[in-house]
Order: C-alpha cells, then structure tokens, then sequence
C-alpha cells in the first residue's frame, strides 16, 4: 500500500543525536508513513546507528559521494511515495502527536499547500531555550523573511511536483526560496502549537558561514521578485559573493545586514552583530525595527531576544485579534 506521508531526513555525520531522532518519528501517534533517510556519505557511526533500526517503514538511501542538503533532499522527493511530504533534520526531534496534527489540518484546509508549526528551541543537551509561536498566517509577509522552520513543514507533494523541487543552486536557503516559490500560487500556514524540537548549538557557525546564509535569503527573494540573472547565477557558482553583494540596492543591503546581525546574536557574538545594526544605520537612520535593535542590543543579548519574543506575541496577538498580517 502507498503511505499516507513521506518523512524525508538528510544525515550526514549526525551520530550526536541521530538515535532520538529517528525514536521521535517511529513513536509518532500517526503511523501510516514512510522514513526516507538520505546517508550523505556520513563517516561518523551515522550509518551504523540508521542500521540499527528495524522497521519496514524506513528506506535508506546511501549516497555514492558527499552531495549536500538540497541535492539529497531532491534525491528522496524523487523516490518518495505519499500523498504529503514531511520534513525531518537529523538534531531535531518531532513531538508525538506532530503528524497526526498536521495530516488533521491539511485535510480541513484543502487549500493550503505547506504547513509548518511553531517549535521549542533546545540546546545541545536537550534542555529548553525558548519558545518560537511561528506566524499562522504568513501570506506576503513571507517576502520579509522565512516564517517556516525547514523540519517542521508538511507540502502536498502534487504541490511539490507542479511547482518544482529544490533549487540546487542554493547551498543555503534552499528551503526559503521553495516556500517563496509555492506561495505566489498557494495558500501556507503555521500551527501556533509547537510540535518541533529544533536543536541549536551556540557559538557553532562561523561568520562567513553567516554570511553565506545572509546572502542566500537576499537571493532567493530576488529570484522570486525578477529572476536572477545570468551574471549573478555565475557568481553564485563561483562564490563570488563580495560581488553579489555590491549589487545589491540600499534596502537589499540593509536586509542583508538585518540578517547577519540577528545571526551573530544567535552565535554569541555581540561585537559582529553591533556592527552590522550601525552598517544598517547608516544606510537607513530611519529603520525603526533597527534602531530599537540599537538599544536593545545595550543590554546584550538577553536584550535582543526580549525585544525578538515581544515583537513575535505582538504579531500573534494582533493576527488572532484583527486577522492583521505582520
């Protein structure tokens, strides 16, 4: 019989937390599915701690050569089977009842097309961060940013086939342009109950890593607005990204900064991110959302993530008050 659901996960050298993991999909209160794990020529026990698994659920696919997250991702949608396609990291964990609410959801809502949930952010230990209510409602609103935490996403995989996969020009990102992409012709939400564990590691991601990060959101909401060209498309294969950046206009740069900034905070990096809000400043004195960052940022970064989770319950209250979509 063809399964309900698709799980696809990518590992590549997640031994650290591939067991719990795994545990969270397979005691999952909804059953009906498939696990396509994508080995990505992991030299880790990865492949071992996969092995070790016996259920017929599970469909291990091992790449011959290092591929990458967008190409594995691409491989398993090519194989997969259901009817909706769900997203699974390797350092995350999904809550039980995580399918069974969205599978419950996209039945109910026949026109939306991706659907992901609010999350918990844990640390490397497992022990509670903070709590992310993601936006219910994205809509145009997904132009400012990525709204979706990538393993948390359910898509209709007829969705999927129509408007195309991942884009395997983007190393980084990838997920963001593909929602960008499925927006403009379909309807996406967020459960506002967090069903995802997203693991982060502090102090894990170095800056030029950041900045690639940074680089590829710009590019995917410029990919979706006009298009890239074919000069910036050779860029991006040959890494040029000092000049993608000087191509970018004043408010390109001005996200591009916003990004980075908020990046360093999350890496434990005051210093970096301080610099890019007064590179922000500079560009635009009159970006509130930067200024208040300014002041916040006084306080550290205790500060900004106070001023992060009042601005989200703002959003979510005046969306569950007024329908008002910010």
């Amino acid at each position: 019989m063809v399964p309900k659901i698709s799980i696809i996960m990518s590992v590549y050298n997640g031994e650290a937390h591939l067991t719990d993991s795994i545990s969270g999909i397979l005691d999952q209160t909804f059953t009906d599915f498939e696990f396509i794990i994508i080995n990505d020529r992991s030299t880790d026990s990865s492949p071992a701690i996969i092995r070790s698994f016996r259920d017929d659920r599970i469909r291990v696919i091992n790449n011959e050569k290092n591929m990458g997250l967008t190409k594995s991702l691409n491989r398993a949608l090519k194989v997969a089977r259901a009817e909706y396609i769900a997203r699974q990291d390797a350092d995350d964990i999904s809550l039980p009842d995580r399918f069974e609410r969205q599978l419950k959801y996209m039945k109910d809502h026949q026109k939306v097309a991706l659907l992901g949930t609010s999350i918990f952010v844990i640390g490397n230990s497992g022990e509670l961060l903070e709590k992310r209510t993601a936006a219910p409602d994205p809509g145009k609103t997904l132009l400012r940013g990525n709204r979706f935490c990538h393993g948390s996403v359910m898509i209709r995989k007829e969705v999927l086939d129509k408007t195309g996969h991942y884009n395997e020009l983007f190393k980084y990102s990838q997920d963001y342009e593909l929602w960008l992409r499925i927006s403009k012709q379909h309807e996406t939400r967020n459960l506002t109950e967090p069903l995802y564990k997203l693991r982060f590691y502090s102090s894990s991601i170095g800056a030029s890593k950041i900045v690639e990060q940074a680089m590829f959101v710009i590019l995917a909401q410029k990919q979706v607005k006009t298009g890239l060209n074919p000069k910036t498309i050779d860029q991006i294969k040959n890494n040029e990204f000092e000049r993608i950046y000087q191509s970018f206009s004043r408010s390109e740069k001005v996200r591009f900064h916003n990004i980075t900034a908020y990046n360093y905070v999350q890496n434990d990096d005051m210093k970096l991110a301080k610099q890019d809000y007064m590179i922000v400043f500079r560009l635009d004195p009159f970006c509130l959302e930067n200024d208040l960052h300014i002041v916040a940022s006084l306080a550290g970064k205790r500060g900004i993530w106070m001023m992060e989770n009042l601005y989200r319950s703002f959003r979510h209250i005046l969306y569950k008050i007024i329908g008002l979509k910010v």
